[in-house]
């Protein structure tokens, strides 16, 4: 990996990192479903010219069925779960929360082979610490926050489980086909909902967020992550994933004046370790 390829990692995860702290804000004004609609809408109006040109979309009609799980597991329910528990968990705790998808991921497939590795043990077990820290720490299980904590985990667990289904039941489809397909059929399926709770002209600064979270952190950041899968591989290109939560604790402090505990940190630094740990013992 060249310094390029360095810099646009480091970029992605930079831009995943902002996910959290915009959606903050774009809830400020919209309702959950307004903000998972149109971040999918708008993704799938960038997605759809890279998908056509590059003959990505050719064999989605392969496997519709599985393309529509794929959908459901992997956009439509963990970006409505991540967007509800965002209403009453800080940004930078939501970031560290989701950063759990690669140990849900591990787990899941300890369940799969029914084959544990002492390594992947370890990786799993550092990982629940740290989910354990938070729940003991920095949420508080008795109101609201236990709630939106345990929605941004299962997001995390959706994600992954989305994750495992797309390369079990669609390996023959690019990911580019994959997640413009997944952007589109989310947007169309959660337009009722949105249209049901109600939807209205936001202020600029919530525009200007939902904007950049559709675009950039969204699209563009699909775009950027496929070009790095293409000159680096996938392997690597996930290490982005390990970077966006530290980002997201820090624009959450600069943006909007969040405090972070010194048990967040440590539990992020359990969770990522475990991660990693869990995602290199194959």
């Amino acid at each position: 990996m060249n310094r390029r390829d360095g810099v646009h990692l480091v970029l992605l995860g930079a831009i995943w990192g902002a996910i959290y702290p915009l959606t903050t804000v774009a809830l400020r004004d919209l309702t959950p479903a307004t903000i998972v609609v149109t971040r999918t809408a708008l993704s799938a109006v960038v997605l759809i010219p890279f998908a056509i040109h590059s003959g990505a979309l050719s064999t989605l009609r392969v496997r519709p069925v599985a393309v529509l799980v794929a959908a459901l597991l992997q956009v439509a329910i963990p970006l409505m779960l991540l967007t509800i528990g965002q209403q009453y968990v800080s940004a930078g705790l939501a970031g560290i929360l989701v950063a759990t998808q690669p140990v849900w991921a591990a787990v899941m497939a300890v369940i799969i082979t029914r084959a544990v590795q002492r390594r992947l043990f370890a990786g799993v077990s550092l990982g629940l610490a740290g989910v354990a820290l938070l729940f003991l720490q920095d949420v508080d299980l008795a109101n609201t926050s236990g709630w939106g904590a345990a929605a941004l985990i299962a997001a995390a667990a959706f994600i992954a489980a989305g994750s495992i289904w797309t390369e079990q039941a669609l390996p023959e489809i690019p990911p580019l086909g994959a997640a413009t397909a997944s952007m589109t059929i989310s947007a169309l399926m959660l337009a009722p909902v949105a249209s049901v709770t109600g939807i209205h002209l936001p202020g600029l600064s919530t525009t200007l967020a939902l904007l950049i979270l559709s675009l950039v952190s969204t699209a563009g950041a699909l775009v950027l992550f496929y070009a790095l899968i293409h000159r680096v591989g996938a392997a690597r290109a996930n290490l982005a994933g390990y970077l966006d939560p530290g980002f997201a604790i820090a624009y959450s402090m600069i943006l909007l004046g969040e405090r972070v505990t010194p048990a967040a940190l440590i539990g992020l630094l359990l969770i990522l370790t475990g991660s990693y740990v869990g995602a290199t013992s194959r």
